[in-house]
């Protein structure tokens, strides 16, 4: 469950250990034009198919936690989040229904906390949560070849979760190529995303719980 949550902004994203000074930050008018043009193309992005795989390093433990996975979505409003290693879990948002189900077959419906997760997700994905003035502030960053959105939370619940939330996306594709969640703990989680398959019809039945 706990590892859900931490994945909730999903959606869409490779943080190849580059140092923030690789960047130059982008500010004033520019800064906002450059959100514009990736929310832009997230939205012309009917359908997104990637496998991602997830990494945790902990202060408390030696050894990356490292789970892998594939995310489907589909506008508007459908997504399935599955890891499939190294345990089974599901999480299937279609309209403003939430379904969860774990490698027991244990089926969780509309709960609160998931549908707030599947919503956070869904707005990562789609291009509207990097317009999120109400919960967090952003700067903008770019190399030669991405764009770098770091997201500080405002948020009272996800300021005391995380320091921040970082995004990675193909200067040229607008591709998510990555996220970095930096928490409150000291911990880190990246979620590289892989194999970008776009705008290809998706099986409807991929977004019912079974």
């Amino acid at each position: 469950m706990n590892k859900f949550f931490t994945a909730i902004f999903a959606f869409l994203l490779c943080f190849n250990a580059m140092s923030q000074t690789d960047f130059t930050q982008i500010t004033g008018d520019k800064k906002q034009q450059t959100i514009q043009v990736i929310s832009k193309a997230s939205k012309q992005m009917t359908t997104i198919t990637c496998d991602f795989v997830q990494e945790k390093t902990s202060t408390l433990v030696a050894e990356k936690a490292v789970s892998k996975g594939k995310m489907y979505f589909q506008n508007p409003r459908s997504l399935r989040w599955e890891y499939t290693f190294p345990n089974s879990f599901v999480l299937i948002m279609k309209g403003t229904d939430v379904t969860v189900k774990n490698a027991q077959g244990v089926v969780t419906q509309n709960t609160r906390m998931f549908k707030e997760l599947a919503n956070i997700i869904v707005s990562i994905v789609d291009g509207s949560g990097l317009n999120d003035n109400k919960n967090f502030t952003s700067q903008v960053f770019a190399n030669t070849n991405d764009y770098m959105v770091k997201l500080i939370p405002t948020n009272k619940r996800l300021s005391s979760m995380y320091s921040d939330i970082t995004l990675l996306f193909n200067k040229q594709t607008k591709y998510a190529k990555s996220i970095t969640m930096h928490e409150k703990n000291g911990d880190t989680m990246t979620i590289t995303f892989l194999n970008h398959k776009i705008n290809q019809p998706i099986d409807t039945k991929l977004f019912i719980a079974q």
